[in-house]
C-alpha cells in the first residue's frame, strides 16, 4: 500500500510543481511592493511555451533538441527517488543521496551541452557559468551528505529528526547542516542570490542564457524540468529535516504544507537580497560547504 502513495504523491509533486513555483514568485513580487501573477500563471506559460512554434539553430545538432528531454527525465526520476511517502518509488536502497546528487549533477551537465552546442555567445556564457557554479555546489552537497551518513549512519535519505534528538546538541548540527543545504538549494535552483530567473540582463543570466534560443516544446520541457526540480530541493527539507509522519496519508498532507510554506519562505527571503557579483560566488559555495562541515564535525563529536 505504501507504494501506491509513493506513486500518488510523486504524481502530485510532478502536476504541482508550476504551483509551488508560483507561490515563491509571488509572495517575492509582493514582497517587493509589486501585484505580481498569481501562483497558478505558470501552468499558462508552460500551455503558452507548448503552443509555439519550435525553432531550431541552424548550427545545432541533436543535443539542442535532446537536452530539454534529458533533463525533465532526470528531474522526474529524481522525484522518484525520494520517499514522499515512506518508501522510494523504485525499490529499497535506491533513495540515496549519492545517486540523487548524481542526477542533479548529468542535469547541469546536459545543461551545459546546450548552452555550447549552437555556438552562441550567450549560450557559451551561460553553460560556463553553470558548470562554474556547478563544481562548487557538490562539496557542498557532499558535506551534506557526510552529515547524513554521521548521524544516521547510512547514506540514504533518511528522516533525522529521531537521530538528532537522541544526540547531544543535536538542534545545532541540524541547524547548521539544514543552513548548508539552504544554500545549496538556491544555487542547484539557480535563485537569488546566485542567479535571477526573472532577468535577461547578459551581465548576470546564467541558465536563463542556455534558454535563449529554444522555443515551442523543447522550451516548454526546459521550463517544468526547473519547476521540478525546485519542488524536489525545497520538497526535500521536510523529508530529512521535517518531523516523522504517523501513516503515508500523513505524510502526503504534511509534504504539502511544506512545499507550501518552504516555496514562501524562499520567495520571502529573495525579496530582501540582491544578485551577487559572480566572482564573489565562490566565498557563497565555500559557506555553505563549510556550514556542512561544521554539523559534520559537531555530529562526529557528539557520536564520540
Amino acid at each position: 500500500m505504501n507504494i501506491v502513495w509513493q506513486l500518488g504523491m510523486t504524481v502530485i509533486g510532478i502536476l504541482s510543481a508550476p504551483l509551488w513555483y508560483g507561490v515563491s514568485q509571488m509572495v517575492k513580487a509582493r514582497m517587493q511592493g509589486r501585484r505580481g501573477p498569481g501562483p497558478g500563471f505558470y501552468y499558462h506559460v508552460l500551455a503558452n511555451s507548448w503552443r509555439q512554434e519550435t525553432l531550431v539553430p541552424e548550427p545545432a545538432s541533436f543535443v539542442f533538441l535532446w537536452a530539454p528531454s534529458v533533463a525533465l527525465a532526470v528531474s522526474v526520476l529524481a522525484m522518484g527517488l525520494v520517499p514522499w511517502a515512506g518508501e522510494p518509488l523504485f525499490g529499497k536502497d535506491t533513495d540515496n543521496l549519492l545517486l540523487l546528487g548524481f542526477l542533479l549533477a548529468l542535469e547541469r551537465f546536459w545543461t551545459g551541452l546546450a548552452g555550447i552546442d549552437t555556438a552562441g555567445s550567450f549560450g557559451g556564457l551561460g553553460a560556463s557559468r553553470i558548470l562554474t557554479v556547478g563544481s562548487g555546489i557538490e562539496p557542498a552537497w557532499l558535506a551534506v551528505v557526510a552529515f547524513v551518513a554521521s548521524v544516521s549512519h547510512r547514506t540514504s535519505i533518511d528522516r533525522l529528526m529521531p537521530h538528532l534528538q537522541a544526540l547531544p546538541l543535536g538542534w545545532i548540527m541540524g541547524a547548521f547542516s539544514l543552513a548548508g543545504y539552504g544554500l545549496v538549494l538556491l544555487a542547484e535552483a539557480g535563485r537569488l542570490p546566485v542567479d535571477n530567473p526573472d532577468t535577461h540582463l547578459e551581465l548576470t543570466m546564467m541558465h536563463e542564457a542556455v534558454t535563449l534560443e529554444y522555443s515551442g516544446r523543447p522550451l516548454a520541457e526546459w521550463q517544468l524540468a526547473q519547476m521540478v526540480k525546485w519542488t524536489l530541493l525545497v520538497g526535500l527539507i521536510g523529508v530529512i529535516w521535517g518531523p516523522v509522519s504517523s501513516s503515508p496519508g500523513w505524510a502526503v498532507l504534511e509534504q504539502g504544507a511544506e512545499w507550501l510554506v518552504g516555496s514562501a519562505v524562499i520567495g520571502w527571503l529573495e525579496s530582501h537580497w540582491i544578485k551577487w557579483r559572480y566572482f564573489q560566488l565562490p566565498g557563497y559555495l565555500l559557506l555553505a560547504a563549510g556550514l556542512g562541515a561544521v554539523a559534520v564535525f559537531l555530529a562526529q563529536g557528539g557520536l564520540d
